[in-house]
């Protein structure tokens, strides 16, 4: 019974860890684009560099679904605990090269290749890393307890946002050296070292041993071909997370702050002092109410309160009252978080699992959700009333991914009607998924 716990131990420190590090090592590095700017591109002219260091910083949202794709191709064939072990020591090795990068002074312009080349591994590795560190976690244990196991990643993504920011503030401060910005880098190597062993010592997932000796050579095309419904609504699930919290965290600070004067450069850390108070704990209650029905019902609650959010502020555009009404958007976003990640793992069978959620949520977070910020700031420059088109907008993504999120789960039900659970696990949706469970529950 020990060593079964401390297995269990192991692999949600393995789960956390996946999550704080791909979103530390991912905004850490946008947190110190001004010092990159200023040691590496200052041969450029200020407006220009400053514009290339954010655009390494689009590099990572670009190459996601690169490293999904490979990822999640390794991860179906050859086995979770391979595409974890290796996405670990890629992510690792490019924060390492940061904090070692040599400076333009010694090699010239190949620094900035080099830094270019770093944020692309950065990118491929994050494609693999967050899915694969929700998978391997579910399929290790109970699935009564999928809820709060899944969502241990989003509260390390959380975390990890929170330690970014930590850190960016301690290395900008005139007490720290010049160089004390490589330290920043040299943690997020260490975090991947912390990775790469746990994982080294944990075991494939039973669920992918038993259909180990299964014939298929193309998952994602295999999965995305048969299951073109779930695979719409897991972009959509990436749309919906990355662009509530690139919107709030990103955009509305800076938005609010030209219109309002106030410094509102804390609103980012409410938000995700929230997450990482509230994203286990909806990720438990799942598990006991049902991820179909909270799900669901946070999504709605979430598109309609985006419709007046921003009214509400500008009513009294004061910090406190601008504070309160993005903390409850906050609590709104802590449930999808809590919920969509282990909905999304739920809904394909144990074989396509792996590439078609990483992949897909790849493309809906990165293309959709890493976007959300620019469209947003192109609203605001074309429309008058742009007070009501922010809030249109993201209600329309949001609500959308309610409808998907529903439509399948009445395919659940339906399927579930016409066949027995054995049936579904070997000709469509697995038994891991537990349809009884999801759609009982939800309804």
């Amino acid at each position: 019974m020990t060593n079964k716990n401390n297995k269990s131990k192991q692999i949600m420190m393995s789960c956390f860890l996946a999550g704080c590090l791909e979103t530390y090592d991912f905004t850490i590095f946008g947190l110190l684009a001004t010092i990159i700017h200023a040691k590496y591109f200052s041969f450029m002219d200020s407006g220009s560099s400053l514009i290339i260091a954010y655009a390494l910083f689009a590099v990572g949202f670009i190459c996601r679904p690169i490293g999904a794709l490979i990822f999640g191709y390794i991860g179906d064939v050859y086995g979770r605990k391979v595409a974890l072990v290796t996405s670990v020591s890629i992510m690792g090795s490019a924060s390492l090269a940061m904090c070692l990068m040599p400076s333009y002074e010694t090699i010239g312009v190949t620094a900035c290749y080099l830094i270019a080349l770093a944020r692309i591994l950065q990118g491929i590795s994050l494609g693999g890393e967050f899915a694969g560190g929700i998978i391997y976690a579910i399929e290790h244990f109970d699935k009564k307890r999928s809820g709060l196991v899944g969502s241990s990643v989003l509260t390390g993504c959380s975390t990890g946002i929170l330690l970014a920011t930590l850190v960016a503030v301690i290395v900008k401060s005139s007490i720290v050296p010049a160089y004390g910005w490589r330290f920043a880098f040299l943690l997020g190597s260490g975090l991947s070292i912390i990775g790469f062993f746990i994982r080294k010592k944990l075991t494939e997932t039973p669920e992918f041993i038993s259909l180990k000796k299964s014939k298929y050579k193309m998952p994602l095309i295999e999965g995305l071909s048969k299951y073109k419904l779930e695979s719409i609504t897991t972009v959509l699930a990436g749309a919906i997370t990355g662009t509530n919290l690139y919107f709030v965290v990103v955009f509305i600070p800076v938005y609010l702050n030209n219109l309002t004067g106030l410094d509102l450069s804390y609103l980012p850390t409410i938000t995700t002092l929230v997450l990482v108070s509230l994203t286990s704990f909806w990720g438990w209650r799942s598990d006991t109410i049902g991820r179909g029905k909270l799900l669901v019902t946070g999504a709605i609650l979430s598109g309609v309160y985006a419709l007046i959010m921003l009214p509400l502020i500008m009513s009294n555009p004061t910090a406190l009252n601008i504070s309160l009404v993005i903390a409850v958007h906050a609590i709104l976003l802590s449930i999808q978080n809590g919920t969509i990640t282990v909905f999304m793992v739920e809904i394909f069978p144990v074989k396509y699992r792996y590439s078609c959620v990483a992949f897909c949520h790849s493309l809906g977070m990165g293309i959709i959700g890493g976007t959300s910020p620019m469209v947003a700031t192109l609203i605001t420059k074309h429309f008058n009333n742009s007070t009501f088109i922010l809030g249109l907008y993201l209600s329309l993504i949001t609500l959308s991914a309610a409808i998907a999120i529903a439509l399948t789960m009445r395919k659940q039900r339906k399927y579930q009607k016409l066949t027995s659970i054995n049936t579904i696990a070997t000709e469509g949706f697995d038994n891991s998924i537990e349809p009884v469970s999801l759609v009982t529950k939800a309804t």
